[in-house]
């Protein structure tokens, strides 16, 4: 029943793939279209592709691969070929005409060795899914749009089995901000689809930018998950460039988030403000000793320059403990080592600043809301931990309020949570978790890639992830 299309997976050459909408792995029918030193390059044999694949292959090969293992280590290598594959194919997604589609993915089942008993298949290999079809055809908007895909995929492929071999999952703000900026490094930004969506201007998907918007906990909501990944790719960029003068520095920074350092990795906002400050930039005079202060002060660093507020950074006004008096922080130093000016990929943002049109009267945990006008009191904070808060103003008309704690706290030496599907104890996951992403089309508005969907216990949570405007 596998090898529906007519594909040989079981001797090979051919390779498997999961139908997304039956959940059950296809064998598709493979030929080889250009192999490097590090990566061989497959099209789904039945596939009309109008892209150069061999060259394609080739940059692959010499840019996109040196440029993130120095970043972010070597691969893993299951199959002992030394090399990644990359398949592309018309992707079982069950996407129409100007809808979501899946632009490629990462499956970590090719991590283990294939049970043939099971549904999902694995080639135990490492492999990379790019789609063939609505991928290839937005090229004529996003010439970037296949390259930029495959370099973020290629992160969460070099990043999984770390995660796995110190039994953690990572939290999904920094893992799919990460893979944004891997796009980048590998050549392929700035991404200013991305820049505008968070400051909420020339998108009406993106309208009130990222206003309100949580950055750590990710709900999946339609309306909200390009701006999630919009402020992920923000924040850690902003991060990666804050970290060091020189691209070795920064990039020692990013490979130690991932690979670890001192026994720690970047699974959680507290260990990734514990790598961040041993990170050849950091200044423990201006960001403090603490990782709840330092994520409060580096957060309120990039929302109040990305607002305009630069000149007001003396006087951040400061909430660290549940009923606590707020005190003042000046952080008018900070900004100069911390400024988004010093940072080419983000100067958008200065010229573009955030642009609010909803006046918010409650607060998510890890967001921002901006005003323009009437800004006075504190915005309604649910539940009971009200703590790493504060707010900036200027003449009292304009101003932000954030609250900058973390779900996960900031205990630099997490573990895997395991899912309400995976019990309540402490252990590895049952199954492999798998991200993929997916472009959003529209007739007016073009591709915006999105990552994130997971694979939980097999079942995908499309409905979660893939939005419909």
């Amino acid at each position: 029943m596998y090898s529906l299309l007519g594909g040989s997976c079981f001797t090979g050459p051919d390779l498997w793939a999961r139908d997304l909408v039956s959940q059950n792995s296809v064998c598709i029918p493979v030929e080889m279209v250009g192999e490097g030193s590090n990566v061989v390059v497959y099209k789904e044999r039945s596939l009309s592709v109008n892209y150069d694949l061999a060259k394609f292959a080739k940059d692959f090969d010499t840019i996109t691969y040196p440029k993130l293992i120095t970043t972010f280590g070597t691969p893993s290598d299951v199959d002992g070929d030394g090399k990644v594959k990359i398949l592309v194919m018309d992707i079982k997604d069950g996407a129409t005409a100007n809808s979501a589609y899946v632009a490629g993915y990462y499956d970590p089942v090719n991590f283990f060795p294939d049970n043939f008993f099971s549904p999902i298949r694995s080639n135990y290999a490492e492999v990379l899914y790019l789609d063939g079809k609505e991928l290839i055809a937005a090229l004529s908007r996003d010439p970037n749009a296949f390259a930029s895909t495959a370099a973020h995929e290629f992160q969460h492929l070099l990043r999984y089995p770390r995660m796995r071999a110190v039994n953690q999952t990572d939290e999904i703000w920094i893992n799919e901000g990460t893979s944004e900026v891997a796009s980048d490094i590998a050549g392929y930004g700035p991404q200013t689809s991305r820049l505008d969506c968070y400051s909420g201007v020339t998108d009406s998907r993106c309208s009130d930018g990222i206003n309100g918007v949580s950055l750590l906990d990710w709900d999946n909501n339609s309306s909200n998950v390009l701006k999630q990944y919009s402020f992920a790719y923000v924040f850690m960029r902003y991060l990666y460039d804050s970290s060091g003068t020189t691209e070795a520095e920064r990039q020692t920074f990013f490979r130690n988030s991932v690979v670890g350092s001192g026994g720690i990795r970047a699974n959680s906002t507290g260990s990734l403000m514990s790598l961040f400050r041993t990170s050849a930039n950091f200044n423990s005079t201006l960001l403090g000793s603490q990782n709840s202060e330092v994520f409060f002060r580096i957060y309120a660093l990039l929302v109040t320059q990305s607002f305009g507020l630069t000149n007001n950074l003396s006087s951040v006004e400061y909430v660290n403990a549940d009923g606590a008096t707020a005190t003042t922080v000046d952080l008018s130093s900070a900004s100069g080592n911390y400024l988004l000016a010093n940072s080419t990929t983000l100067q958008r943002i200065i010229t573009n600043p955030v642009t609010p049109t909803i006046n918010r009267t409650s607060i998510k945990q890890g967001a921002t809301n901006f005003y323009t006008t009437s800004f006075g009191g504190t915005p309604a904070i649910p539940g009971s931990s009200r703590k790493n808060y504060g707010r900036v103003t200027s003449g009292g008309n304009k101003g932000v309020f954030f609250w900058a704690d973390s779900p996960s706290g900031f205990n630099a030496s997490a573990k895997y949570l395991p899912t309400s599907e995976e019990g309540t104890t402490l252990s590895a996951p049952k199954k492999p978790r798998s991200l993929k992403s997916v472009i959003e089309e529209t007739p007016t508005s073009g591709p915006t890639p999105i990552c994130g969907i997971e694979f939980i216990n097999d079942s995908a949570r499309t409905f979660e992830s893939i939005p419909i405007e």
